[in-house]
């Protein structure tokens, strides 16, 4: 992470538990649709202890612009017990199918 991002993600806090509440990774996924359909972006991942469990979070657009962020976020305690996040893959589905996606080099 970039030094500034990390700043501004700890900007406010005073407490040593803020800071471990919002300490973590986060994401943002970049993406385009000439369609405008509702779309859903989904991100699978794998932490260092969770060992092979594929876990998930997704976000549903219901009305994407041409340019699109989602940011999801690994923080707090969900970072804490399950570890760094060590592969994930992103993926935009729109009406059931997949229409593009992206992964990590360790992604299998």
């Amino acid at each position: 992470m970039v030094e500034f991002e990390r700043r501004r993600y700890l900007y406010g806090t005073v407490t040593s538990a803020e800071r471990h509440d919002i300490m973590g990774q986060y994401y943002s996924i970049f993406w385009e649709t000439t369609s405008k359909n509702p779309a859903t972006v989904r991100l699978e991942y794998r932490q260092g202890g969770s060992g092979s469990t594929v876990l998930m979070k997704e976000v549903y657009e219901a009305n994407p612009k041409r340019k699109n962020v989602t940011k999801f976020e690994v923080i707090g305690d969900e970072f804490w017990d399950g570890g760094k996040v060590s592969q994930w893959k992103a993926s935009v589905i729109e009406n059931g199918e997949v229409v593009a996606d992206y992964q990590s080099f360790l992604w299998k």
